[in-house]
């Protein structure tokens, strides 16, 4: 299991971060404390070091010194900046920005983590669907879905490189959509799969507000189905208690 190494003295961001990540599937290891987090860095082998600027900006300190070696040996880091205005970190990193986009987040943690990284969230759902080639029309089921694509449920022939209109309700918002789809694939019923029969299709014209419409319900499942968390719930303020304080997640309203 690929491990994280996350420090910030934001203790909302800490537990919005560690809560997704090991949604996830990854093991996180989190604290707000530079000795702590100074330990953890010498005890621990993580593959992917996310810190808080502020938590760095004494280069001279035992912890910085430490992720610069861990960095200097290859393992990533990201660096979620500060609203106050802090030296430049002199060492190889990318930039998460704050309040975090769990899209962006998804992106670069599997760019670290993973042989063959996913761009895009799918999530597993059941929504009801109706496909349409010409002046057919057929009931089907939504079962994974992502900003890019989704996997339909059907027993209605479909070939790869078939087009087609996809219908479907963003539950919860009001609100259907109707989508081109063309076939990437197809899965045939075997005893393998459960019988499981069905297309995998990218959408072949989605537009702007459609695409801000999937992110936002997409954001919202997600969001409702971490552990002992509800998606507002993790647009937690930040422990700066000013006029310039932030969500600590960056989420689009499913319900707007």
């Amino acid at each position: 299991m690929k491990r994280l190494l996350v420090g910030d003295h934001r203790e909302n961001l800490l537990a919005t971060l560690e809560t997704i990540l090991r949604h996830w599937g990854y093991r996180t290891l989190v604290s707000s404390s530079q000795q702590r987090l100074t330990s953890l860095v010498k005890e621990t082998t993580p593959d992917l070091l996310i810190f808080g600027a502020r938590i760095l900006q004494e280069t001279s300190s035992p912890l910085s010194q430490m992720v610069a070696d861990k960095v200097a040996n290859g393992t990533p880091l990201l660096l979620m900046p500060e609203n106050l205005t802090l030296p430049a970190l002199q060492v190889p990193h990318e930039t998460l920005p704050v309040p975090v986009d769990i899209f962006n987040l998804f992106e670069k943690v599997q760019k670290y983590l993973e042989e063959y990284p996913r761009k895009n969230i799918r999530l597993a759902l059941q929504l009801p669907g109706m496909l349409c080639l010409g002046n057919s029309c057929h009931l089907a089921e939504v079962i994974s879905l992502s900003t890019r694509g989704l996997f339909i449920k059907t027993g209605f022939r479909l070939q790869k490189g078939d087009s087609f209109r996809i219908v479907f309700p963003l539950l919860g918002m009001k609100k259907e959509l109707e989508l081109g789809g063309r076939v990437l694939y197809s899965v045939k019923p075997d005893q393998d799969n459960n019988f499981l029969q069905g297309v995998g299709v990218e959408f072949t014209d989605i537009d702007l507000n459609t695409l801000e419409a999937l992110q936002g319900f997409l954001e919202g499942c997600l969001l409702d189905g971490l552990p002992g968390q509800v998606g507002e719930k993790l647009a937690a303020e930040s422990s700066l208690k000013d006029s310039t304080e932030k969500p600590t997640l960056h989420l689009i309203n499913p319900a707007a």
